[in-house]
């Protein structure tokens, strides 16, 4: 094939699936350095891929504004704004309707898309990729392999586009973030276990981030961040970390492709399937029958037993042998 000069990237949602798609990006701009590559993204998300190397513009989707039928005139202006920038090539990694029709909007010539697509979203593509069973970060991946691109699924790219905090400046590469949220109650570990980890290293500084409800953490070797960061000042206190410890979550894909030694805690969901991909990504699980269920609910007579078995001390250890 000629080498398309304008590609068109589509990936609205959500934190860690755009993250796993960026070696995407990587991968087409290192193939065609001289393309212009965009990328369509939540306007939520925006901040994910401010100052990335490989991405020249961002087309941001109104999510939650334009889903009021009185805002149809903006989201035709936009999608006439899509077909004005005349891709050559335009590649939808979301595979849902909505995302489907931004594909179409553009009339490229080559509109590729995923045959696990959803939603009918496969009948606005003219050319549609294999994508067997394989894990979430590897399915976008096998884009690349279409096209003749040999991917690299640790080529992020990826760096903070704003300094450190200035009250973290100081422990600069000396403290261990904790990440302990997740809209799936399967997946926390439990909080209690963040509280004993925190007194069993009591010369290790700590940083604790995320949104969700609120419980209690203390200790004077502890810097309480929650619902303090946006996207880019997390980014910066991930890259700047010794280490995460975090749930299956976004922060933690965040930290892998950062190159933060990153180590996550797995119960319901499938490390196979969603772990988050970098070079100093750890897991750690505790073998129970039922895991993973990939449900939100357990049912167990020992709830969360998958968790609940990962031990504070087995985490210290884990961290002791995995940072620095």
């Amino acid at each position: 094939m000629s080498a398309p000069s304008r590609i068109l990237i589509v990936k609205p949602s959500a934190l860690g699936d755009i993250i796993q798609a960026l070696p995407v990006a990587t991968g087409l701009k290192r193939q065609w350095p001289e393309a212009q590559l965009d990328w369509i993204v939540n306007d939520t998300y925006r901040d994910l891929l401010i100052g990335h190397p490989s991405i020249n513009n961002i087309h941001l989707y109104l999510r939650r504004r334009w889903t009021s039928p009185f805002r149809a005139l903006e989201v035709w202006q936009w999608m006439k704004m899509l077909r004005s920038r005349q891709y050559d090539l335009v590649i939808d990694l979301q595979g849902l309707l909505r995302s489907g029709l931004m594909t179409w909007a553009t009339q490229a010539p080559r509109r590729i898309g995923l045959k696990s697509a959803r939603e009918g979203s496969t009948r606005f593509y003219n050319e549609l990729v294999d994508d067997y069973p394989v894990s979430a970060a590897e399915r976008s991946l096998c884009c690349l392999q279409y096209l003749g691109i040999e991917p690299d699924p640790v080529d992020f790219r990826y760096k903070a586009s704003v300094p450190l905090r200035n009250d973290l400046q100081p422990l600069d590469g000396q403290y261990i973030a904790l990440h302990p949220y997740s809209r799936w109650r399967t997946k926390l570990w439990p909080w209690r276990y963040y509280q004993e980890l925190i007194d069993r290293m009591p010369n290790q500084p700590f940083v604790v981030l995320g949104e969700g409800p609120w419980f209690p953490l203390s200790g004077q070797n502890l810097i309480d961040l929650r619902s303090k960061l946006d996207l880019r000042q997390l980014l910066a206190v991930l890259e700047h970390a010794r280490a995460l410890v975090s749930t299956d979550s976004g922060p933690a894909h965040m930290a892998g492709a950062l190159g933060t030694p990153t180590l996550v805690l797995f119960g319901a969901t499938d490390p196979r399937r969603t772990r988050p991909v970098g070079r100093k990504v750890t897991v750690l699980t505790h073998d129970v029958f039922c895991a993973p269920c990939l449900k939100r609910s357990c049912y167990r007579d020992v709830p969360m037993e998958c968790l609940t078995g990962i031990s504070p001390e087995k985490v210290q250890n884990e961290l002791v042998t995995f940072v620095p």
